[in-house]
């Protein structure tokens, strides 16, 4: 569920946890006074916590980015080549007109 952020005229902001599907607050979640108005805010990224994610899912430090420019450093193996461009296919031959008087 998300939090809002409401404007309240006694307490300043205050933020409420609501679905989504809730109409906005006409009274004030922390003080009770009628008069709050939903502020429109940015927003917030996602941060993952916990043991189920690598450090690098979102961690692009000059490092990392020094890493993944040389793997053949971290890996032991080459890099590996961009493959060589695809010759044209040759066009098809033409039908040759039949001979006349055959």
């Amino acid at each position: 569920m998300p939090t809002y952020e409401y404007a309240c005229e006694s307490c300043g902001v205050v933020e409420a946890l609501q679905s989504m599907r809730d109409k906005p607050l006409t009274e004030c979640p922390a003080c009770h006074k009628p008069g709050v108005t939903r502020l429109i805010s940015g927003g917030g990224g996602v941060i993952f916590k916990g043991d189920g994610f690598w450090e690098t899912d979102y961690n692009r430090s000059a490092d990392y980015k020094k890493k993944a420019k040389a793997p053949e450093a971290a890996t032991g193996a080459p890099a590996p080549q961009a493959a060589p461009a695809a010759k044209p296919a040759p066009a098809p031959a033409k039908p040759t007109p039949p001979a006349a008087g055959a």
